[in-house]
């Protein structure tokens, strides 16, 4: 009998708002990790807090993203999303391109363009023409692989325009998707 070897969704890893995100507005995913992305404004970036992605972890994740953008910004605009690492659990410590390890802007010495190459780049959200009634969700990264255990995102907005006034319905997810042999 051949063996399959067929790939399943894990528990999403999940950076958004304690204070405003609502799984109850229409969102799939429920919040692990804290980044508040309300009202960030266009050249502007934020990173969330450490994670542990675990000892035993799947060998890639899917990377997805819900943002909401106060007013129409141009089509084919990006925001990008960037994973900074660590190979230490404690928030302040060995964390790659200056990140903190906590919910954050980013970088705290305000030389983005200084810090970005020490980061991995995930992906780029392409936006469409729309504002804040319509949540833009993509995957950006079907199967993106951190190098470590713990680490981070930072979200960066070139967009444009600012993000919506709320975090309602806004979250950046990591899905692990496992391996399975059968």
């Amino acid at each position: 009998m051949p063996t399959e070897i067929l790939t399943k969704d894990g528990t999403p890893i999940v950076w958004a708002d304690t204070t405003d995100y609502n799984p109850a507005a229409g969102v799939v995913f429920t919040r692990t990790h804290q980044i508040d992305l309300t009202s960030l404004a266009n050249g502007a970036a934020r990173e969330g807090e450490k994670a542990d992605l675990g000892a035993a972890r799947a060998k890639t994740f899917s990377v997805n993203v819900g943002l909401e953008i106060d007013v129409a910004p141009t089509a084919g605009t990006l925001i990008d999303v960037y994973w900074y690492s660590s190979y230490s659990a404690t928030a302040g410590l060995a964390n790659s391109g200056g990140a903190t390890g906590a919910d954050a802007a980013w970088p705290a010495d305000g030389n983005e363009d200084e810090w970005a190459p020490q980061l991995l780049y995930i992906g780029s959200l392409v936006c469409t023409n729309d504002a804040a009634t319509t949540v833009q969700r993509a995957c950006i990264n079907p199967a993106f692989s951190p190098p470590t255990r713990y680490g981070g995102v930072i979200v960066d907005n070139n967009c444009g325009q600012a993000f919506e006034g709320d975090a309602v319905e806004m979250y950046v997810a990591l899905v692990p998707n496992p391996d399975e042999s059968q």
